[in-house]
Order: C-alpha cells, then sequence, then structure tokens
C-alpha cells in the first residue's frame, strides 16, 4: 500500500521542459485540455502556467509532445504515406508550387 503524504499538493504547475523532438506544448488545466500551441510559445506558457496555477489554486501542466504524441493524445491515428505519384495530378501540381513558395520565401 503506498503511502500518499509525500505527495506533493496538486494544485500546482507542472511543466516539464521540451526536448529536441517536441513540436507542441498541451495545456491542461484541472485535468481539461485547454489549447495545444508551438513549443517555440513555452517560456511564455510556462510563466502564465504557474501563475494561474498560484493565484486560482488549480493544477496546471504544460506537456511537450511530439508530432505523434499529439496525433495520439487526440486519437488520430494516422495512415501509411501514400506515393506523391498516386495523387491527383491537379493536386499534386498545387502541393508541389506550395512547397517551392515556402523554400522561396523561408530564410
Amino acid at each position: 500500500m503506498s503511502n500518499y503524504t509525500s505527495w506533493r499538493a496538486v494544485n500546482r504547475a507542472i511543466c516539464p521542459e521540451p526536448g529536441p523532438r517536441h513540436m507542441f506544448v498541451v495545456l491542461l488545466i484541472n485535468g481539461k485540455r485547454v489549447s495545444f500551441k508551438s513549443v517555440d510559445d513555452y517560456d511564455k506558457l510556462r510563466a502564465a502556467a504557474e501563475q494561474l496555477a498560484a493565484e486560482h489554486q488549480w493544477q496546471v501542466k504544460l506537456l511537450p509532445m511530439t508530432g505523434r504524441e499529439l496525433l495520439g493524445f487526440y486519437g488520430i491515428e494516422p495512415e501509411e504515406p501514400k506515393s506523391m505519384a498516386d495523387l491527383d495530378p491537379e493536386f499534386r501540381a498545387q502541393a508541389v508550387q506550395n512547397f517551392v513558395d515556402v523554400l522561396r520565401t523561408s530564410h
């Protein structure tokens, strides 16, 4: 039987640092999903999570996730990738143009 006296108070912020493969952070308040954002917003969201936990006595979690973890969190099972050659020719041409446009405008 576990001894629960060593557990910390539940009304706090839990914010593990994101790793190199994490792309998203999911914000949960009292066990309910509030939102998800880019991992680039982690520092700002961590400060807000800690403030919310302190001010409102809520349990706040900021969970870093990879793309695959986020899909699993939402219950989405991705299909296997399909070959570009199998796509509708018009759709494929637009996809290629989109990629070229991104490459031209990105730093």
